[in-house]
């Protein structure tokens, strides 16, 4: 890999990834190898050794490191890969034999490597333009916690990907084998997690629609959360989760109603009110009843209910005190207009993703977090006192009967072993830690707030203050703010000035249904016309068609949330056919491959225009009940 001469290999290297990753390039630059040693092998290919006080770790072979690197991979099967996970990447001879092996433009590669010394070292040994060029490389750092989930989240596309294969380079990973195994949890529970994401809204598409539409009249009469934007400026705000670390401080929070704003989860309403603490507002999302049975029947008059549009209905019923709001960038946007503005919450799968937003929202100054644990702290899901205790523990009679129900609560969940604040140990999960990775980046988003971490157990710990609940109270949440009055007149003031809407016009939905089935129609014609024109005429005029469904800008993203698996396969089936050359066997299969997408997308218009339907039904319903009061 010759072509400059070796004292510019570094820059040359290093100008090629600053336009990639400008921040890992800057660290690099700092970066000294007192550690790695490099040296000329016996084939004139560049070797190394890693030395670590007494003891010193050959990184590749003395006499020919990629004879070496080749053999490494001939132990492995490939077949199939497009993913490969790189743990360890030495000087880079594992990527050299691997692109021998493998050089398919559609090949993505990740590389973690623990020590930025070497990875420095093989800049400054090697000319790695070609690698360093590839079209899907990434350098993973940093390779622990949520940094590292979030880079994968970002390389990986679970509609391209075939199959992942893990790389091993063994001196590597010898140097920090805790590290790279937490680094392949990670990988592994956010590959697993996006899959399960796309079934979730697979799955929960249709409820959303389902509890818009039925929640439409009680969602435009509540008042909506942007009448609380930036209204409390500079308040201390506590989110409550119900964590398992909930017990060891809940008990704190009594008296601080007047001081702090206390904002809870669904799931942590019940146990706060068992412990005497009625909280300012408790948020919800989630369309589904087995969700809603948090709130359901729970003892409170103070609280305020922030509730999504697309709740579980009951939840509007429930609670005489509502406050409505609809979630950012959410397929049912278009529809979301009907209620005015009511004001958006970002909630990335989490209600207390939710609740930190909201807080944001009313500008609180500092945000505390409880019973944030995102781990099976003490090996317990949840904190005591949630609706599901009576029937997870029914029967249970002694500790040993408690400890055996945990531990089968923990088994059906996917886990990962994560550091806890303490520096310990401790089991997560996959959407827990793709929680911690969402609050993390919200924080660095925001600079100009302070976040505490008073959980007094479990993971989050990066960019947060740590503290005790009881310390963070009283050093932060001192002054009486008469909070309870003010939240209640702000209620009260909210309601006043809400507008109502009497009827929406639907026409211009309806209009984009009818466009849009007309375009399905066609492009259907076109699937039964495979041999009237050339493969590359007819991939065109399908494409063109499938487009043409994107120029109905308000169904849209409805239409993608309810055709999600549609989509998903769709895309898979389509990519691979059109990565070959196109004869009269595949271009029939291509053509069967829109068709069904075209089928799909029209069930998932049918639903839609079921919807509006019963929209249109329950806005004139609701628009004669007001007249007969006036």
């Amino acid at each position: 890999m010759g072509g400059i001469h070796p004292l510019s290999h570094f820059e040359a290297n290093l100008s090629l990834l600053s336009h990639r990753q400008p921040d890992l390039a800057a660290q690099l630059r700092q970066i000294h190898t007192s550690s790695v040693k490099v040296f000329p092998s016996a084939s004139g290919n560049p070797s190394a050794c890693y030395e670590h006080g007494e003891s010193i770790v050959a990184l590749h072979s003395r006499y020919d490191p990629i004879k070496e690197a080749r053999q490494t991979l001939k132990k492995q099967d490939f077949s199939g890969a497009d993913y490969f996970i790189l743990f360890g990447f030495g000087l880079g001879y594992i990527l050299d034999a691997l692109q021998e092996m493998s050089a398919a433009a559609s090949n993505h590669y990740f590389i973690v490597e623990s020590d930025l010394e070497i990875l420095k070292a093989a800049f400054e040994a090697r000319d790695l333009r070609s690698l360093i060029a590839l079209p899907n490389i990434h350098f993973a750092w940093p390779i622990s916690g949520p940094e590292l989930a979030e880079q994968w989240q970002r390389f990986f596309d679970p509609v391209q990907a075939q199959k992942s294969a893990f790389i091993t380079h063994l001196p590597c990973v010898s140097l920090n084998p805790p590290l790279f195994k937490a680094a392949a949890e990670i990988i592994q529970s956010q590959t697993f997690q996006i899959f399960t994401d796309i079934n979730t809204l697979v799955g929960k598409a249709e409820a959303f629609l389902d509890n818009f539409v039925k929640n439409i009249r009680n969602a435009i009469l509540a008042p909506g959360i942007a009448k609380f934007v930036k209204l409390f400026p500079r308040v201390p705000a506590i989110i409550v989760s119900a964590g398992p670390s909930l017990d060891k401080n809940v008990h704190e929070l009594r008296g601080f109603q007047d001081n702090a704003l206390i904002l809870s989860t669904d799931t942590a309403l019940k146990p706060l009110l068992a412990a005497g603490i009625d909280p300012h507002f408790v948020l919800t999302g989630d369309p589904s009843h087995l969700n809603f049975l948090h709130l359901k029947g729970a003892p409170t008059k103070e609280t305020l209910v922030v509730a999504e549009a697309s709740s579980y209905p009951e939840v509007f019923e429930e609670f005489e005190r509502t406050l409505t709001c609809t979630f950012e960038n959410s397929s049912l946007r278009s529809l979301s207009d009907m209620l005015g503005n009511k004001g958006s919450l970002r909630a990335w799968g989490s209600v207390a993703t939710m609740a930190l937003d909201f807080a944001l929202l009313l500008q609180c100054d500092p945000i505390i977090f409880v019973g944030q644990d995102l781990a099976h702290t003490d090996g317990r899901i949840y904190c005591t006192g949630i609706c599901f205790d009576e029937e997870w523990f029914a029967g249970v009679l002694n500790p040993a009967d408690w400890h055996n129900k945990q531990e089968n609560l923990r088994s059906s969940r996917r886990t990962v072993t994560v550091e806890d604040i303490f520096g310990r140990p401790v089991e997560s999960t996959d959407k827990l830690t793709a929680y911690w990775n969402w609050i993390i980046k919200i924080r660095r988003d925001h600079p100009e707030a302070r976040f505490i971490n008073a959980t007094e157990g479990g993971i989050l710990r990066n960019h947060v203050e740590i503290s005790s609940l009881r310390d963070a109270l009283h050093r932060e949440c001192r002054n009486n703010l008469d909070l309870r009055n003010r939240v209640a007149s702000a209620y009260a003031e909210a309601q006043k000035s809400n507008i109502l809407y009497a009827g929406v016009d639907l026409s211009q939905l309806l209009g984009e249904s009818i466009s849009i089935r007309d375009v399905l129609r066609k492009g259907l014609r076109l699937c039964e016309s495979n041999g009237v024109n050339s493969p590359s005429e007819l991939m065109h005029q399908l494409e063109a068609a499938k487009d043409a469904i994107y120029s109905a800008p308000h169904l849209a993203p409805l239409m993608d949330c309810l055709n999600q698996m549609g989509n998903f396969n769709f895309l898979r089936r389509r990519n691979t056919v059109v990565r070959q050359r196109l004869d009269s066997q595949l271009l029939s299969e291509l053509c069967a491959i829109y068709a069904e997408y075209f089928n799909s997308v029209r069930e998932a218009l049918s639903k839609i225009d079921k919807a509006l339907l019963q929209i249109t039904a329950n806005l004139n319903e609701n628009c004669s009940a007001k007249t007969k009061l006036l």
